[in-house]
């Protein structure tokens, strides 16, 4: 009986033990996915500006094309820098997870931030 109460003892252990561990690793993936969707937003909308300045660009006066040229090859820099953040979290590990998430989500912020200027 002694030897059946130890068995069972390091048995319910090592599944605590295991559903910690993959507890902690769907915790990261799932903070992985979250952040790759807004980046999939923010990019997705940083295209939708870019076709209104080329839209615009056709009917623009000289001031104006200057103006927008210049916002779109501000925006495309955003995009970029998006982008690199992108590919950065999806090649993330989870050992990596934490300095590449501190990163990427500056880098996202940053460029929200800028979207949200234009914007206004």
């Amino acid at each position: 009986m002694k030897k059946l109460t130890i068995y069972l003892t390091a048995l319910l252990l090592t599944v605590f033990a295991i559903s910690c561990s993959q507890s902690s690793k769907s915790n990261w993936e799932k903070e992985k996915a979250e952040l790759s969707a807004s980046i999939d937003n923010t990019l997705d909308d940083i295209d939708n500006k870019l076709s209104e300045i080329n839209n615009d660009l056709k009917d623009a006066s000289e001031d104006v094309k200057e103006s927008l040229t210049e916002t779109k090859e501000d925006l495309l820099d955003q995009k970029s820098a998006l982008e690199e953040a992108k590919d950065d979290v999806a090649n993330a590990t989870e050992e990596t997870w934490e300095d590449t998430k501190n990163w990427a989500e500056k880098t996202y912020n940053s460029v929200e931030e800028f979207f949200r200027d234009l914007n206004i």
